[in-house]
């Protein structure tokens, strides 16, 4: 390491070759030092050993500019100047992908999303992605249509015919659950239906109508509606089950009278 104010004094001859060699030291060694150089000259090099840095001197010899770090070759942020890189100077990445930074404040990128997802948050920590719009818009209806007769006395609700499943396209999605079914129950007795997710019974939506007489026959149509949270983005099955409040027959759906089953996914 050499320093050198690079002014060669009138001596001897002895003297004055140990300052010229001494000069040079200081020039190949780019005045290498742990403290700045004591002189100093517009467009100076000092390698900074001090902070791992090489430092020119600016042209007014008033500071130093952080060129690149010694140990590494890297160039110094202070060295390159605001708005100076181009898009051509970037590294290549994959059309779709955006920018962003890892927990650890690193520069990382979001992995494409497909045509018609918006950029979601995570929340902080986790890197954004893309996901289904939502926002209270319908993503998807299916529905379907039974007219299969499903009799029963038992007063445990059992499965009629009129099922349907949906596959959510995001774990946050809600199901809108509608249904309608032509009931008929013999005797004193209340049918009453339920919707069940799997084997899940979605209790509140359990009701029942009022029924009209018909000689020893009640006749009612029951319609349900329920707003569920799946809260998954695996396939789920909606089934509408019937049961009798007092142990007479309870017969769900008709020949001629249609049941119906509609499911509605709603985003976010």
């Amino acid at each position: 390491m050499a320093i050198h104010d690079y002014v060669i004094a009138n001596q001897n001859g002895a003297n004055t070759r140990s300052d010229l060699n001494n000069a040079f030291s200081a020039i190949v060694s780019n005045n290498s030092s742990a403290t700045e150089p004591t002189t100093t000259y517009a467009y100076q090099w000092w390698a900074d050993t001090g902070n791992d840095l090489l430092k020119q001197r600016n042209a007014a010899d008033s500071a130093w500019i952080s060129i690149l770090t010694l140990s590494t070759g890297a160039v110094s942020n202070a060295a390159i100047a605001d708005d100076a890189v181009t898009l051509a100077k970037m590294a290549a990445g994959t059309d779709g992908e955006l920018i962003t930074y890892d927990t650890s404040g690193d520069p990382t990128t979001v992995p494409t999303g497909s045509s018609g997802e918006v950029l979601t948050s995570n929340g902080a920590g986790t890197t954004p992605t893309f996901q289904t719009a939502g926002g209270g818009k319908v993503l998807q209806v299916v529905g379907d249509t039974d007219n299969t007769k499903t009799i029963t006395s038992s007063t445990s609700f059992v499965d009629t015919n009129v099922t349907k499943s949906i596959t959510p396209s995001s774990i946050s999605s809600r199901i809108l659950v509608l249904t309608t079914s032509f009931l008929n129950s013999e005797g004193s007795n209340t049918p009453k239906l339920t919707i069940n997710r799997g084997s899940t019974n979605l209790g509140q939506a359990e009701g029942f109508g009022a029924c009209n007489a018909s000689g020893s026959t009640l006749h009612t149509i029951i319609s349900l509606t329920y707003l569920d949270s799946p809260n998954t983005i695996s396939s789920v099955t909606y089934t509408l089950r019937v049961k009798s409040s007092s142990g007479s027959a309870v017969e769900s759906g008709s020949s001629d009278k249609q049941a119906t089953i509609t499911l509605i996914e709603i985003g976010a």
